[in-house]
């Protein structure tokens, strides 16, 4: 599927095709976290080595990709996570949900600094949940990151809790949506 929108065109792409774009994808990561390269944690070859070895082997693996002008411009992905509970900070948040089955984990967002605030953000976000049928999405986000933190908020997203996800990472903030209310909504 390749919805097009304002001169932006979204790609699917499961695991395999995703790390065969690893040239158009790192300089939209650097780019956006420009003023954290010189630490370790995101670094484009550890960011890189977390999509190889972790997160593109996960169950139903998703890369959306928007594209303007033949040039990637910002990417999203995530999966369905199973093994562990995060229903508990969920469900506390989002009680109107029942707490079963598995979350989906939306792993990584990024639109380069250039094509910011023109709603590609918006659009990459929608079309990576867009297919969900999971009722709840989980994702962690720099608590000094108020421009990401103030989207989140606008699009449902409600904080559960914190995370260091890996030794060697920051702490985050994590954020839940509930994903049947906020398909309804767009």
């Amino acid at each position: 599927m390749t919805p097009e929108t304002a001169g932006l065109t979204l790609r699917h792409t499961g695991a395999d095709e995703s790390l065969e774009l690893r040239q158009q994808i790192l300089p939209v990561y650097a780019a956006a976290r420009a003023d954290r390269l010189d630490k370790p944690w995101y670094s484009p070859d550890n960011f890189w080595s977390r999509l190889v070895d972790i997160h593109s082997k996960a169950r139903d693996f998703d890369l959306v990709t928007g594209w303007v002008n033949g040039e990637v411009i910002g990417y999203a992905f995530g999966s369905p996570q199973d093994t562990e509970d995060l229903w508990d900070k969920i469900h506390h948040c989002l009680p109107h949900l029942t707490p079963t089955g598995p979350v989906y984990i939306f792993r990584e967002f990024a639109v380069h600094p250039s094509q910011q605030r023109r709603g590609y953000g918006a659009k990459i976000h929608r079309e990576l949940l867009r297919p969900r049928r999971e009722q709840a999405a989980h994702l962690l986000v720099r608590p000094d990151n108020e421009a990401a933190r103030a989207a989140y908020h606008r699009w449902g997203w409600v904080k559960v809790g914190t995370n260091r996800p890996f030794q060697d990472s920051t702490t985050f903030d994590a954020l839940a949506l509930d994903l049947q209310t906020f398909k309804s909504n767009q």
